[in-house]
């Protein structure tokens, strides 16, 4: 069963709309004289004997036991053979080739339609099989062979780990096959509006010939459009597309179906309906919900008659349609006994009554609008700095009309709840950006005004003091924002709440914030929590800490214990409405952070900020962060003796997207330690106390050099939190490639230069403003955001520790699998800036791709 030519169908999945036709108690009998010769000739042509079987002891096929015997004879003889190219691999040959040995036998399994034997080889196959685009073939083999066999569940399950794979990367054209695959899918179990979603974005890019013609598909994509978008995107992305008028008149019916319904032509309409019918009948994967897509279009042509009128005559309708007045009252006393349509009859009279919805909803309509509007103008606003009297104005005037709101409920019995709730959930991004760009446009001003005031002292000690003073006074206000703010800003106070990168007077202060981050109270989080699980606490849990074990940025955890377990276990549950308030104001910062680069820093730091829009995007999705969990956990058991760290165990029956639950695993925060070494009668200045640590970072330093350098999937967010210590270049200037070395060696290595305590890569004699970076890899944020991490560990506990020393093996091993570098040409990291470079520009890069 190979991919598929372009242009042409899997000969399987025809033969799989031949045996629907075959079964079909609408076709003639002769027609399927010629169908059954047809599926026979399929069957013996590739040795089909698993599918023969199946077909004759349903009686759909004559069993003739000599052919049966004459196949199975064939497909042990061709399966000897792949065993013996397996092995012959397996001996003499490399990994690549041995990968390719077992997908032959797989695809040979299809082919004879051996399922449950096919999706074994396809998973002993995948085994062998590094790259995420060829894992990704196999997932569309995979599809192929749940189509023909109509195992919807095999298809979720298939497009649900193909979603997993893009996230360790993919090529765009796999994965617009991909959307035509999950939108057959949505197709095939009645989720109409998602299924023409996927098929109209895959029309430019269609590649998808082995599972239909691209008639077939826009075939579907008409079908399915027409049933659930309004009339205005109908003619947008359907009637008027160029895509699809090359091949609409290629397809009996389908031009008229679609044209005469738009143009509101309700006899020729009818008319191509009953030719439309008798191909949706006869389709495979629409058959099953005939009746209801019926239904569905014939709602949307009466509702699309009705609009244009109060009240009209039965007669009229029926007369515009070519049916006759019966036809007409009966089909439409359905519909309105279904709710389908807002109109009644009145008999008497001979006229229907249009009773669409009433002035309350118009008015909420009309509020929501006017809302928008504003919303809108609000968001043009927050893209400056600094506020106008008028700008408080309009913020105050609605905060005003949102209370007006709530006085016109109570005076005319209308309710306003739903609209104030809506106005408000949309307003507080744009009061929270106010908010962010008033107090940032004042740290920064400071600041700007401090440097010209310190420019006119000529005492280097005086100006010392008077930056000491500056510092403390910016550090309040930063700290004020990042407090009241919370959310996102509690993750910039863990980045820059670090000794080596921020003024003593900053870290001093906000160092005191990041285990401080505000707790949801425990009835909202219960909410949360019987949401997503759909049952109670008391169902789920014999215990539960109302009180949380800490609270963080995006979640809090509770200690609790599984109902029928013994073991504690930590319940990671999100803040309610955490995410689309820190998109706000990580989109805040992209627009300071272009400012910045422009103005005072050399350095690119949008690229930054856009890996971290995507990085902390990645963080409220916890079914994602459950498999990362498992997938670590199992690298590091699997290479190495003993796992240098542990990793919870994910309790898979109880992760959705906003909770986690995992093992919980005692321990104290690691900047605890040397409290802990102390209450024990250990010296934390000591041997045995310095020993413990480097022991410590040892083995952190060493699990994440394995995880960066030779999986390329790593755990990058070390902050403390997160850490327990279980029981136990363009720009020219002077000495360039020294400055580019010096670079280097601050952005990827943890240890502190001769006679530096505090790192301050933003001064004025630092390497970042000798040095433009005009392209920052933004991929490479992730381990820069890393080694800042690992280094704030080192530096809080005391030890001036080396992680690149220690990476030095592994990534020259990563440089050698590359192909990038032979032995001699790999150098100690610190001869050299370029090496240094390459090990984290190149070999990264090459691990996250490939």
């Amino acid at each position: 069963m190979d991919g598929g030519a372009e242009g042409t169908q899997q000969p399987h999945l025809i033969l799989a709309h031949k045996l629907f036709l075959l079964t079909h108690p609408d076709v003639q009998d002769i027609e399927k004289v010629q169908l059954k010769s047809d599926v026979l000739d399929s069957i013996k042509s590739d040795g089909m004997a698993p599918l023969y079987e199946t077909l004759a002891a349903s009686s759909v096929l004559e069993l003739d036991q000599s052919l049966l015997d004459s196949m199975r004879a064939s497909n042990e003889e061709e399966l000897k053979k792949l065993d013996e190219k397996i092995a012959d691999a397996e001996e003499n040959l490399g990994e690549s080739e041995v990968r390719e040995a077992h997908l032959a036998k797989a695809l040979y399994f299809i082919r004879i339609s051996d399922k449950e034997k096919a999706l074994e080889q396809l998973k002993l196959t995948e085994g062998k099989t590094v790259a995420v685009g060829q894992k990704m073939d196999l997932v569309f083999y995979t599809l192929q062979l749940a189509f023909f066999y109509m195992d919807f569940d095999l298809v979720s399950k298939s497009i649900d780990k193909a979603k997993k794979l893009f996230e360790e990367g993919g090529d765009w054209e796999r994965k617009n096959r991909l959307k035509v695959y999950e939108g057959l899918y949505c197709m095939s179990t009645r989720n109409f509006k998602k299924a023409a979603s996927l098929f109209l974005d895959s029309i430019s890019t269609f590649t998808t010939y082995e599972i239909f013609p691209y008639e077939t598909f826009i075939f579907y994509t008409v079908l399915t459009s027409i049933i659930t978008l309004d009339r205005v995107s109908l003619k947008q992305k359907v009637v008027d597309a160029p895509e699809i008028l090359t091949v609409l008149g290629k397809i009996p019916f389908l031009s008229e179906f679609l044209n005469s319904l738009y143009e509101c032509q309700y006899k020729a309409f009818f008319s191509a309906f009953a030719g439309m019918a008798e191909q949706i009948k006869f389709d495979r994967y629409l058959n099953p919900h005939f009746r209801f897509y019926m239904r569905e279009v014939r709602t949307v042509v009466y509702s699309q008659f009705l609009e244009s009128y109060k009240s009209v005559t039965v007669d009229a309708m029926a007369n515009a349609f070519g049916v006759s007045v019966d036809f007409i009252d009966q089909e439409l006393s359905r519909f309105i006994a279904a709710g389908k349509l807002h109109c009644k009859i009145d008999k008497v009279a001979g006229v229907l009554e249009t009773n669409r919805p009433d002035a309350k909803n118009a008015l909420y309509q009309a509020t929501i609008k006017q809302g928008d509007f504003l919303l809108n103008r609000i968001q043009k606003l927050s893209r400056v700095i600094d506020l106008t009297e008028q700008d408080r104005s309009q913020i105050k005037f609605w905060d005003h009309h949102i209370n007006y709101l709530c006085l016109c409920e109570k005076m005319h019995a209308i309710d306003f709840k739903e609209i104030q709730e809506k106005l408000s959930d949309g307003f507080r991004p744009w009061q929270r950006s106010f908010q962010f760009w008033a107090r940032a446009s004042d740290i920064y001003t400071g600041y700007k005004v401090f440097q010209l005031r310190v420019s006119f002292v000529k005492d280097v000690k005086k100006q010392e003091e008077m930056w000491e003073t500056q510092h403390e006074l910016a550090a309040h206000k930063i700290y004020a924002m990042c407090s009241d703010l919370g959310g996102f800003f509690l993750k910039v106070a863990q980045i820059l709440g670090k000794p080596d990168l921020a003024p003593a007077a900053w870290v001093r202060k906000l160092v005191t914030l990041c285990d401080q981050a505000p707790a949801t109270p425990f009835d909202s989080i219960r909410l949360v929590l019987e949401k997503e699980l759909g049952k109670s606490i008391d169902e789920v849990f014999e215990s539960f800490d109302d009180k949380p074990l800490g609270s963080a940025s995006i979640a809090q955890v509770h200690r609790a214990r599984v109902k029928g377990d013994k073991r504690d276990v930590v319940v990671k549950v999100q803040h309610p409405g955490v995410e689309k308030l820190m998109m706000t104001d990580i989109r805040n910062l992209q627009i300071f952070a272009l400012y910045m680069q422009k103005t005072d820093i050399k350095f690119d730091l949008f690229s930054i900020t856009k890996e971290m829009e995507k990085q902390i995007g990645y963080e409220f999705d916890f079914k994602r962060e459950a498999n990362a969990m498992e997938k670590i956990r199992r690298f590091l058991y699997d290479n190495n003796w003993k796992s240098p760290v542990l990793v919870p165990r994910v309790l898979p029956q109880l992760v959705t997207r906003r909770v986690l639950v995992m093992d919980y695993i005692n321990g104290i925060p690691i900047l605890r330690l040397g409290d802990e070494m102390a209450k024990r009668g250990i010296n934390p200045r000591g041997r045995m106390a310095e020993a413990a640590k480097l022991n410590i970072l040892s083995s952190l330093s060493k699990a994440y050099g394995q995880m960066i350098l030779k999986s390329g999937f790593f755990h990058a967010d070390p902050h403390p939190g997160n850490i327990l210590i279980c029981k136990v270049t363009f720009a020219k200037c002077e000495n360039e490639q020294q400055e580019l070395l010096q670079l280097a060696k601050t952005m990827f290595d943890t240890k502190m230069p001769p006679g530096v305590s505090v790192l301050q890569p933003f001064s004025e004699d630092s390497s970042i403003k000798k040095i433009s970076v005009e392209g920052f890899p933004e991929e490479l944020f992730s381990v820069l955001r890393t080694v800042i991490l690992l280094r704030g560990l080192s530096v809080g506990i005391g030890l001036n520790y080396s992680c690149a020393q220690q990476w030095k093996p592994i990534a020259e091993e990563a440089l050698l699998a590359s192909g990038r570098h032979s032995p001699e040409t790999i150098i100690s990291l610190w001869e050299a800036c370029a090496v240094v470079t390459q090990i984290f520009s190149v070999v990264v890069r090459f691990i996250l791709v490939e």
